[in-house]
């Protein structure tokens, strides 16, 4: 399902951006601008499967990395102990240093490796953008 709705989102990723008006029995949606926070989505959604995040985080069983299915909006145990909150600043805090908050139950060498492959300290808005699908891809918080 979630690959289902990332090549949607990637299909639609220019989608209106002409700036074209509603007409001709096509409904607004389609035609009008992505919203900044919906460009930030889209943005994400584009890293994730390019940058590879998607083969781990994106299993419903989330066996090998966190899925990002039920991972925004959650609790999760830390390696120290902490038991923390998924929410925007999490988020953040741990693309720009993974090793900070490490997570209970999981490898941290994939992500420490991948964070790195990827220069996100000298790429704010991919940070953001990559915070904005993971909080858009979970659950509503409880």
């Amino acid at each position: 399902m979630v690959l289902a709705t990332l090549a949607f989102v990637s299909a639609l990723g220019g989608c209106g951006a002409g700036g074209a008006r509603h007409g001709g029995g096509v409904p607004g949606y389609v035609t009008e601008s992505f919203t900044p926070q919906e460009q930030r989505v889209e943005r994400g959604a584009r890293l994730i499967v390019s940058d590879g995040c998607s083969s781990c985080h994106l299993q419903a069983a989330g066996d090998v990395a966190p899925s990002f299915l039920s991972f925004a909006g959650h609790r999760v145990a830390l390696v120290d102990g902490r038991r923390v909150l998924v929410d925007e600043r999490f988020l953040h805090e741990g693309l720009l240093h993974p090793s900070a908050n490490e997570i209970r139950g999981y490898d941290p060498k994939p992500m420490l490796a991948a964070i790195a492959r990827a220069h996100l300290a000298r790429h704010p808005g991919d940070v953001a953008a990559l915070a904005a699908f993971i909080e858009q891809v979970g659950p509503e918080a409880e």
